[in-house]
C-alpha cells in the first residue's frame, strides 16, 4: 500500500460557490389539504418541518436517487459539480448517525463509495484504487453526492426556513410504499430563485423521504428521493472505511479549491453585500451574506483561476455584464445564478453565486470591484 504522508495540497481547480446549499427536489404534485394543518392527530406544518430537522439520529439503509435538471456549463476545474446538478444520481446509503454512515456511488466512469466516521469522511474509488482521508469538516467545500440524499437535502434547506416564509400542508401520500406527510414552503422574499419547495416525510420516523425544489419559473430543477427504505442500524462492518490492498491512501484538510480557498484568506471581505449582511464568520477566506432563503457566497479567486473559468464561462455562451473596474459575466440556470467577476488590477477576482436573482448578485460584484476589499497580512 503506498501511502502519502503529510497533507497533500491539491492544485487549484474550479469551484463552484454556493451549489453546496443546493438541495434537490421532487417529482410529486400533491394537491394542497382543504382541513385544518392540525387536524385528525396529523401534525402541523411547523411541527412537522421541526420533527424532520431532528430526524439525523434515524437509522436506516435505502437507495437514493437525485435528479438535476440546472443545465449549469460543464466547465474544466469544475470538477463533477455539473454533472451532479445536471443529470441523475444513483447511490446505496446506510445510515447509523452523522458520523457513521456510508454512500456508494455507481457511474459511467466507476464506483465511488463516501464513508463518514468520527474523524471526517473518508472516500474509496475502486477504478483507481485510492483512498482520501478528509480529516474534519471543512467549513466550505464543493458539493459531493451524499449532500443530495433526501433526509441531508430536506434538513439543510428546512433549516434556512424562517418565520415569514409559509408552511403549508400537502394532501398526505405515500412515497415508495410509505406513508408519509407532506409539506410546502412558499418562500416570502422575492429575491429567492425557490418557487416552492415540497417535502414528504415518513409518518413512522420523521425521515425525509423525498424533496422537490421548483424555481419561481415553475421548472423542477432538482429531485431526490429514498426508496426501498429499511429502519433500523446497519451493521457495523458495512461502515467500515476499506483499506484495500495495494491502495493508495492521501490525507487532506481541504478536499477541494473552495476548502482550500475557505481556510487561506485573501481579502478583508466587508460585513454587507448589495444590501445583505454577512452571515459567516469573516475570518475565512470565504463569506456567505444574507439570511434564511435569500443567501449567496462570495468565493476570491485566485489570478489563474480567474483567467480560465472567464475564459470558459464565455465560451459556454455566458452573458457579459457591464461594470465599472473590471469585468464580469453570468451563469444563469432555473435556480442557481453566478457572476464570475475580475478587477482591472488583475488581483482582486471572485466567484458570487446563490439561489437569488443575478441582480442581486451583478450588484455584490459591482460593490467589490468598485471598492476592492484590502489584502490580509
Amino acid at each position: 500500500m503506498s501511502v502519502v504522508s503529510g497533507l497533500r495540497r491539491r492544485r487549484w481547480a474550479g469551484v463552484s460557490a454556493g451549489a453546496a446549499a443546493l438541495v434537490a427536489a421532487l417529482a410529486l404534485g400533491p394537491s394542497f389539504t382543504t382541513g385544518s394543518a392540525g387536524d385528525g392527530g396529523r401534525p402541523a406544518p411547523r411541527a412537522l418541518m421541526a420533527s424532520a430537522l431532528g430526524s439525523a439520529a434515524v437509522s436506516f439503509d435505502a437507495l437514493a436517487s437525485s435528479r438535476g435538471t440546472l443545465g449549469l456549463p460543464d466547465l474544466p476545474r469544475f470538477g463533477s459539480v455539473a454533472a451532479l446538478l445536471g443529470g441523475t444520481t444513483r447511490a446505496r446509503v446506510w445510515w447509523s448517525s452523522p458520523t457513521a454512515w456510508r454512500v456508494d456511488v455507481v457511474s459511467v466512469t466507476g464506483e465511488q463509495g463516501t464513508y463518514g466516521t468520527e474523524d471526517g469522511v473518508q472516500t474509496w474509488d475502486y477504478e483507481r484504487n485510492e483512498v482520501v482521508q478528509v480529516l474534519g469538516e471543512p467549513g466550505a467545500r464543493l458539493p459531493r453526492a451524499d449532500d443530495l440524499l433526501a433526509p441531508q437535502a430536506t434538513r439543510r434547506f428546512l433549516a434556512g426556513v424562517g418565520d415569514d416564509d409559509r408552511v403549508v400542508a400537502l394532501a398526505d401520500t405515500v412515497v415508495s410504499g410509505r406513508a408519509a406527510y407532506g409539506l410546502r414552503v412558499l418562500p416570502a422574499d422575492p429575491r429567492s430563485t425557490i418557487g416552492r419547495a415540497d417535502v414528504w416525510v415518513d409518518r413512522a420516523s420523521a425521515l425525509p423521504l423525498r424533496l422537490r425544489l421548483t424555481s419561481r419559473g415553475g421548472e423542477v430543477a432538482l429531485d431526490t428521493r429514498l426508496s426501498d427504505v429499511h429502519l433500523g442500524a446497519p451493521a457495523s462492518a458495512v461502515l467500515t472505511p476499506p483499506l484495500p490492498a495495494g491502495a493508495r491512501v492521501d490525507v487532506e484538510v481541504a478536499p477541494d479549491l473552495v476548502a482550500a480557498i475557505d481556510q487561506t484568506p485573501r481579502f478583508a471581505l466587508p460585513d454587507s453585500l448589495a444590501a445583505l449582511p454577512v452571515s459567516r464568520s469573516l475570518l475565512r477566506g470565504t463569506a456567505t451574506y444574507g439570511t434564511g432563503l435569500v443567501r449567496f457566497s462570495v468565493l476570491p479567486l485566485p489570478r489563474r483561476t480567474a483567467r480560465d473559468v472567464l475564459a470558459n464561462a464565455r465560451s459556454a455562451g455566458a452573458a457579459a455584464v457591464e461594470i465599472t473596474g473590471g469585468e464580469a459575466v453570468t451563469i444563469s440556470s432555473s435556480l442557481l445564478n453566478a457572476v464570475v467577476a475580475r478587477g482591472s488590477d488583475r488581483q482582486h477576482s471572485y466567484l458570487i453565486a446563490g439561489l437569488v436573482g443575478a441582480d442581486v448578485l451583478t450588484t455584490a460584484a459591482r460593490e467589490l470591484l468598485a471598492d476592492p476589499p484590502p489584502v490580509t497580512s
